[in-house]
């Protein structure tokens, strides 16, 4: 056998094992789609590579000899490991990598992040995440001056240079300090604009709420200070500032544990959005979030 060192290739362990296989050179050529000289010339490379013969030839066709049998074992278990590490290096090569910046605009329960995370983390190790917290408004701005790669928004966009993927809708309700309780239950849309309210800023969800069904009834409620988080909102509604709105659900519960008091008149829709630049729609990186977001907003 040669100490020297090895001349021994893959293709002549594939072609051996492939013998062994089939036992017959012929049918192994064909499964190697190569020739049959081929193949006997893979395998009298190995014999003389390892200074004993691999097979003997029998009625039954080409036989492992006992050396053979172990030897097989071990090609086996080589050739498996190569294309195992074959593999991780087309996935390395096709895995998504650097910084993936995602606006949240609300609390990380409500949008699921916790499993997105994961998910990202699982399947994309070579991705680093990053998370901003932000209204919907600002979020958009951060996405479109590159500042963000996506984020979760609420309410409508007329931006043709980003998409939104729609993943539920809600319902907004108008909510008060409980000392207006009674008043908040006899007002309607021009009584609520007689009270205070906490103002938003301009590309706040709500504020396209404000205008479909106040300011185009010209009706202008008067604002007591401007907030632009949520949690802002929902603590001054509770200190007795003013009246805002709050997903139902939340404004629901917050009623319940007397916390605001809530206006009987009606809900108003809004939608929450997941929103990335259109020209980067075929990127690693989005296709790898847009993946995870079907996976944990299944109706995406």
């Amino acid at each position: 056998m040669n100490h020297t060192g090895s001349n021994m290739e893959l293709y002549q362990l594939k072609s051996f094992v492939t013998v062994a296989g089939e036992s017959h050179l012929t049918r192994a050529a064909e499964k190697l789609n190569t020739s049959q000289p081929s193949v006997s010339a893979h395998i009298k490379a190995l014999e003389e590579e390892f200074g004993f013969p691999l097979f003997v030839r029998t009625a039954k066709g080409m036989q492992l000899t006992a050396a053979g049998k172990l030897l097989r074992t071990k090609a086996q278990k080589i050739l498996q490991d190569v294309e195992e590490l074959t593999g991780l290096g087309e996935n390395l090569l096709n895995q998504p990598t650097g910084i993936l910046r995602i606006g949240l605009n609300r609390n990380a329960e409500f949008l699921r992040i916790s499993p997105l995370y994961q998910q990202l983390r699982d399947n994309y190790p070579n991705l680093e995440i990053v998370l901003h917290q932000s209204i919907s408004g600002t979020i958009l701005k951060m996405i479109k001056t590159d500042e963000l790669d996506c984020g979760f928004v609420l309410g409508s966009c007329a931006m043709d240079d980003l998409t939104l993927l729609p993943l539920a809708e809600f319902k907004l309700r108008i909510v008060g300090p409980t000392s207006l309780q009674t008043r908040l239950e006899k007002a309607d849309l021009s009584g609520l604009a007689q009270l205070p309210w906490i103002g938003i800023p301009n590309d706040c969800p709500y504020s396209g709420i404000m205008e479909q069904y106040f300011h185009a009834r010209g009706l202008y409620p008067k604002t007591e200070v401007v907030a632009d988080q949520q949690s802002a909102i929902v603590s001054m509604i509770e200190s007795g500032v003013g009246l805002n709105f709050m997903l139902e659900e939340e404004a629901t519960c917050a009623r319940e544990q007397g916390r605001v008091a809530l206006w009987p008149g009606g809900s108003f829709p809004i939608k929450l959005s997941f929103a990335y630049r259109t020209r980067e729609h075929h990127s690693s990186r989005l296709q790898a979030i847009r993946k995870t977001m079907a996976a944990i907003w299944p109706q995406l």
